[in-house]
């Protein structure tokens, strides 16, 4: 009896480990993040190199952002200083009013004493307004900018309305009461970075010393300060009592930059910890909607998310895209023919010549020859001949070089002849003399149509090899003007 009951509990056993060992071997999708629990009134989640909101709670009610105000300041400075109206070392007079309102805390919050008569370069005013918050400061940029206050604010509203922003400023410093959304803040915080990405190198200090006192950095985000956030560098806080606290922050991970608002929150703490949840989450939104271990990170996500849901031959590797490597004519040739086949855009097919009748009905067919010598057996082989038959791309004396990266121009080339194109010339690029005279007309028209866009310089590189990521973001482009 004992014998025949030890055995029964080992088959018991091995079917128990039996099924730990099958369901461990089956591959379990990682669950969507929990949305975090927020206590301030609004908040949002950007992801800065897409704008796609990530997380939001009651963005686009209009709030006090009290001294996140200060960003637009910020904003139109660098834009005079773009234009070369400033530059950092012009030094700015101080009126003896506004040196007042520099030690009038009650009113002018955050109090940083300026003196009556001196002067201060742009380059410290930055970091006072930025840093410890120093409205007064705000007050002394907006005048030598704008002659006034008031003519300043117009600017700041005008400036906002052309960010598209919901915003309603009426003043330069946010220590008296306006108001803006939450989303509306992302937004600039977003723009600003885009355009003048030297303001990180502001945002990022932890504290500036001031005629001889130091004034720590009221972002308690950045590293060494209490709440210090991996990545963090930027961006403003907020806190006046009819705002409660708010805070503008931005962080780095793995190359990708999330921004996150919080406006209305009840306390210093809650306001870091909340933007603390908020960039978590985002982080965790980039991973979990990546469609490719190797994109949750890259700037291409969302252009290979929306071809791979189109239903396009990516070539990946398993869970693997490889953004960064250089697509090859195969590549390329089976991404674009999938996304105009799954668009409903391929061209008709040629009608074929009519076949002789054959008259030995016996005989053997002879065996299809490829109509590349390069490309039989090739993964890419039934796409390549079935773009090729359609002609939306050719070969050179019979061979097609399959494994061969592709150029930019030769890029052009091929949607310039599968996409009805307008005839404008897009052209106006820094380098347009290395374009080849065989693709002049299509980097015009391809250019033109927005397909493909000049980077650093202003630079097209039509002779550059294209990576895989490129390649989707151009036929992402493709398929929303189809």
């Amino acid at each position: 009896m004992y014998p025949s009951k030890t055995r029964f509990s080992m088959r018991v056993t091995g079917l128990v480990l039996l099924l730990a060992l099958l369901l461990s071997s089956v591959a379990v999708a990682a669950p969507e993040p929990q949305r975090p629990s927020i206590t301030a009134a609004s908040a949002i989640v950007m992801d800065y190199d897409t704008g796609e909101v990530l997380y939001e709670k009651d963005a686009d009610t209009m709030r006090i952002p009290a001294s996140m105000t200060k960003v637009m300041t910020a904003y139109i400075i660098f834009e005079e200083l773009e234009a070369g109206r400033l530059t950092l070392d012009t030094m700015v007079p101080i009126s003896a009013a506004n040196a007042q309102k520099s030690r009038d805390g009650r009113n002018y919050p955050a109090s940083v004493p300026l003196t009556a008569g001196s002067k201060v370069s742009v380059d410290t005013l930055l970091k006072l307004i930025l840093i410890p918050s120093a409205s007064a400061s705000c007050i002394v940029m907006a005048e030598y900018i704008s002659g006034s206050e008031s003519a300043f604010v117009q600017r700041m509203n005008e400036t906002a309305k052309r960010l598209g922003m919901t915003a309603a400023y009426e003043n330069s410093h946010g220590a008296h009461v306006h108001y803006l959304t939450a989303r509306s803040q992302a937004i600039l915080v977003r723009a600003f970075i885009d355009r003048f990405p030297q303001i990180l190198n502001y945002t990022s200090l932890t504290g500036v010393t001031f005629n001889g006192k130091w004034y720590p950095n009221t972002n308690k985000l950045l590293p060494g300060l209490d709440y210090a956030y991996e990545g963090a560098d930027g961006f403003k806080t907020g806190t006046i009592s009819a705002a409660g606290y708010c805070l503008s922050a931005t962080a780095v991970k793995n190359g990708r930059r999330i921004i996150s608002v919080v406006m209305k929150s009840s306390n210093d703490r809650t306001r870091h910890t909340d933007s603390t949840a908020l960039l978590d989450y985002g982080f965790a939104m980039l991973e979990y909607q990546s469609p490719y271990d190797d994109v949750a990170y890259h700037w291409c996500r969302e252009d290979v998310a929306d071809l791979k849901e189109l239903g396009v031959e990516l070539h990946a590797e398993g869970d693997s895209f490889r953004p960064d490597e250089a697509v090859t004519r195969a590549e390329f040739t089976a991404m674009l023919y999938t996304a105009l086949e799954q668009s409903g855009a391929l061209p008709p097919e040629p009608a074929l010549p009519e076949e002789p009748v054959e008259e030995d009905e016996t005989a053997e067919a002879e065996p299809v020859q490829p109509l590349f010598y390069d490309t039989n057996g090739h993964w890419a082989q039934d796409y390549i001949e079935k773009a090729t038959r359609l002609d939306l791309i050719t070969g050179t004396d019979g061979y097609f070089y399959p494994n061969r990266p592709i150029t930019r121009q030769e890029m052009m080339v091929i949607l310039n002849r599968c996409l009805d194109l307008p005839d404008e010339n897009g052209l106006g690029f820094a380098d347009d003399g290395d374009i080849a005279l065989w693709a002049l007309e299509a980097a015009a028209r391809t250019s033109a149509a927005g397909l493909f866009q000049g980077g650093s310089g202003n630079a097209l590189r039509p002779l550059s090899t294209s990576t895989r990521a490129e390649a989707a973001a151009v036929l992402n482009r493709v398929t929303a003007m189809l």
